[in-house]
């Protein structure tokens, strides 16, 4: 912005926090400048609102209800849909029970309704306890249970008094309630979900307030008050729980996205493993080599640790193939791929450099690399007569020193094939 409109604008918020009190001052009746006009003496009072608890309620549950579809939209979790059927029941038995009937029959039964609403709501979080996150549901039992309670509570109102089917469907919801919170809480072991531990200490709490609303029902005295004070503890509750769902919510989706980002971890570990992996011996192939080399010679010299390079050739080999097959030979480059990577440390590096060669890059000097080359030529023999492998089969090494011989690693590998090849003609 430049300077003049930043200058301009900067007077004008000044002037108005300046006029702000004289506004305030004039607006005022009686003795304010603009208290003396008939015109602002004439504006009548606000009607109050009467707004009334279940009402409330409801509408608060229907809005619960259309976040939840919303986050459904992006989940897609079955049990999303089962919370979503909960408040929708929970609101249109709200609504039946804040409306006045005139005939006592009507009320009756829409009272009956009511409960019947919010028995299959309490029910409805039972299940979605049952189905996180993604278990399979058994409906039978459900079902039987939706069935039975619709009989009792459309039916009761005819031959029993209201007392009853309010009592009976408060101990409904209360024991469903209770066990919709014991399964939450149980989730809490397993998942660690702040959401799950609100929902279950909620429903416990529903669970506690339905109890207590079934006593209450029964003792007439005092029973609207008692009833009314309960219906506000209960709206708070619902509200935490529905801060719960939706919390709950997002810690699946944050843990499902941390599963996958693990899985895609692992998965770009398992692809780099291959490339610089041979997948017939499983060693190291040229590839790594080129990645390490100057690493590793780069460590050498500064920190003068000995560094050696061993080069082994399998003897015969070339006649084994022809002879016996392909299969053969490459039974016998795996099990000198699964014996070089047994008999080296961890630390040190088994590469298949091409064909029947392999190339052992050791952090130790020229004379205990000798002894290693040593002591695979003779674990080889063994291993080759353990595993029944043709006659005449063996290894010619050849050893060098990047430090002492060589000035890179590539002169050392030069200088080690061609020892390596020297001990080939020796073994002929």
């Amino acid at each position: 912005m430049p300077g003049g409109d930043r200058g301009r604008r900067d007077a004008l918020l000044i002037a108005l926090a300046a006029m702000a009190p004289l506004t305030v001052w004039a607006a005022q009746p009686g003795p304010g400048l603009l208290g003396t006009l008939d015109v602002f003496r004439g504006i009548p009072a606000p009607t109050p609102v009467v707004i009334q608890p279940r009402v409330f309620a409801a509408y608060g549950a229907l809005m619960t209800a259309a976040t939840l579809t919303t986050l459904y939209v992006y989940r897609g979790r079955a049990f999303i849909v089962y919370w979503i059927g909960s408040w929708l029941l929970f609101a249109g038995s709200l609504t039946l029970l804040s409306r006045g009937y005139g005939d006592v029959r009507l009320g009756s039964v829409m009272i009956g309704l009511a409960q019947l609403l919010a028995v299959w709501s309490a029910g409805f979080t039972l299940l979605a306890a049952g189905a996180f996150p993604d278990a399979p549901l058994r409906w039978n039992a459900a079902l039987r249970a939706a069935a039975a309670s619709a009989v009792w509570f459309l039916a009761a109102p005819f031959a029993l008094p209201l007392l009853a089917v309010v009592s009976t469907g408060s101990a409904a919801s209360a024991a469903l309630f209770g066990w919709a919170g014991v399964r939450y809480l149980r989730l809490t072991r397993r998942t660690r979900y702040i959401g799950v531990m609100v929902i279950g200490a909620g429903m416990v709490l529903l669970a506690v307030s339905n109890t207590v609303a079934t006593a209450i029902a029964l003792d007439v005295a005092g029973t609207d008050r008692a009833l009314n004070a309960l219906l506000g503890f209960n709206i708070v509750i619902n509200m935490f729980v529905a801060l719960g769902m939706h919390v709950l919510v997002f810690e699946d989706m944050t843990d499902e996205l941390r599963r996958a980002n693990r899985e895609l971890a692992l998965a770009h570990q398992e692809v780099q493993r291959l490339v610089i992996t041979d997948p017939l011996t499983g060693c190291h192939n040229r590839r790594f080599f080129d990645e390490i080399q100057h690493r590793e010679f780069r460590r050498h010299v500064r920190y003068g640790a000995p560094l050696s390079v061993v080069f082994v050739d399998v003897n015969h080999f070339k006649q084994l193939n022809d002879t016996m097959g392909h299969d053969a030979g490459d039974q016998v480059l795996r099990t000198i791929g699964a014996l070089l990577r047994r008999l080296v440390r961890e630390s040190d590096y088994v590469i298949r450099w091409g064909g029947d060669e392999f190339l052992l890059l050791l952090t130790c000097t020229t004379e205990e690399a000798g002894r290693k080359a040593g002591e695979l030529k003779a674990a080889f023999e063994r291993e080759r007569r353990s595993a029944a492998l043709p006659d005449g089969i063996g290894l010619s090494v050849g050893v060098a020193s990047a430090s002492d011989e060589a000035q890179n690693l590539t002169d050392a590998i030069r200088l080690a094939d061609g020892r390596m090849y020297q001990d080939k003609m020796r073994a002929q």
